[in-house]
């Protein structure tokens, strides 16, 4: 008679195993790993391989590390408890925990992949990580959580302010986002919208007298509140959610956020890395020559997604013209073939200068969607290989996943890993 599995512990281990066995295999020691039970695809898989590959010497600091497992030799991982901190839209352990769902941002990467590529490239200690397309900050809250240095560069001033923020409130203590009254927040910023024309929508303020003032000495919270409002504005303009209930709630999602990291931080004794968020170009990166130690970016995705347009009532509110912005960004000068080309030529550029400014022998990892145009695939993976070899990398290794619903548009995505080459 067949031995009946009678448990869910036991199926999730029975369905696991094979898994298991392929990531262990030419591990020489013996280290006992349990992945999360949300870990199904093949690319997870590889990552998971490819993170254990480099720290299976050190069990005890990958179990602070580790990106893909529950438990390291027994013990519970620090990225269950941090995944444990869940944001708004979260399933399962790979996006939206800790401060990665605050304000909505499209086309960006999945932080348990972005902590499995810093693993798998070994950084550690004073290295530096280095996004040139910082986007919404992902690469950074990750580093900052692996108490890595890490330095994220991006023309366009929404993407600063989302990426300083979500990192600036991993230092934060609860008390220090209750030093001005939500409410006398929300009236300090709704004064300023309301003499811009952004929507034809006409709002009626919850509460009586505007109440104005300044944030002396308190830019972090000045810029948390200022990021709060811009995310209401969104609800307001995309959900239509009324911009008082929308502020309100999400002031006290990230409080709830906040809190709970604080308390963890405590109880792991985490030390968090430095995040520097700049403005700049990658085209012409201001670092200095061979000064940093990897870099993992996401790149625009072309034709695929409208930066400026996602974020118009942003620009529209902090008074950037968003008109003069988009000559200058890469993926959206141009239009049609031309602004292919324009992308490719940029691209090129920027591939150039992320060789410059990398160490000899070190890693830089590119996440790049395909894109559909006038009914054809473009060959954006195989054009940045050229690009990033022409420029002193070899192509260490391509992973490729499908994506599954999401954006019409892309297909796959494919993360590009080049190696730059020793003189």
């Amino acid at each position: 008679m067949m031995n009946t599995i009678n448990s869910k512990d036991q199926l999730r281990k029975s369905m696991a195993a094979p898994l298991i066995d392929w990531i262990l295999k030419g591990i020489p020691n013996s280290i006992e790993v349990e992945l999360f039970d949300d870990v199904g695809g093949i690319y997870e898989a590889q990552l998971a391989r490819m993170e254990l590959s480099k720290w299976w010497e050190e069990p005890r600091s990958f179990r602070k590390r580790a990106a893909y497992f529950e438990k390291v030799n027994g013990e519970t991982t620090y990225h269950y408890y941090i995944s444990n901190i869940r944001g708004k839209g979260q399933i399962g352990r790979s996006c939206q925990y800790l401060t990665h769902w605050f304000y909505p941002y499209k086309a960006k990467f999945h932080p348990q992949m972005i902590k499995a590529l810093i693993n798998w490239m070994g950084l550690k200690g004073n290295d530096v990580l280095l996004d040139p397309f910082v986007g919404s900050g992902t690469a950074l809250v990750e580093a900052k959580t692996l108490g890595l240095k890490s330095i994220g560069i991006d023309i366009n001033p929404v993407c600063r302010l989302i990426s300083q923020v979500k990192c600036d409130l991993l230092e934060m203590e609860p008390d220090d986002l209750k030093e001005i009254s939500v409410q006398k927040a929300f009236y300090f910023f709704d004064s300023k919208r309301k003499k811009i024309k952004l929507t034809g929508k006409n709002e009626t303020l919850p509460f009586g007298e505007e109440d104005i003032f300044e944030f002396k000495e308190k830019e972090k919270l000045k810029k948390f509140f200022q990021l709060c409002y811009l995310y209401a504005l969104s609800d307001f303009t995309y959900i239509n959610k009324e911009l008082w209930e929308a502020f309100n709630s999400n002031f006290y999602g990230i409080l709830k956020t906040v809190r709970e990291f604080y308390e963890l931080k405590k109880k792991l004794n985490l030390r968090l890395g430095e995040a520097e968020v700049t403005e700049g170009n990658a085209r012409a990166i201001y670092l200095k020559d061979e000064t940093i130690d990897g870099i993992i970016t996401s790149p625009p995705y072309s034709i695929a997604v409208n930066y400026i347009q996602q974020d118009i009532q942003a620009l529209n509110y902090l008074g950037i013209n968003h008109h003069i912005l988009v000559k200058d960004m890469v993926g959206l000068r141009g239009n049609g073939a031309q602004r292919i080309d324009n992308y490719y030529e940029d691209m090129q550029k920027s591939f150039i200068e992320m060789c410059r400014v990398l160490k000899p022998e070190k890693f830089c990892t590119v996440v790049i969607g395909d894109v559909t145009y006038n009914g054809e695939r473009l060959p954006i993976a195989s054009k940045f290989i050229d690009f990033a070899e022409e420029a002193g990398f070899s192509c260490f290794d391509v992973i490729k996943r499908p994506i599954l619903g999401g954006y019409a548009r892309l297909r796959y995505e494919y993360i590009l890993i080049f190696q730059k080459k020793k003189y």
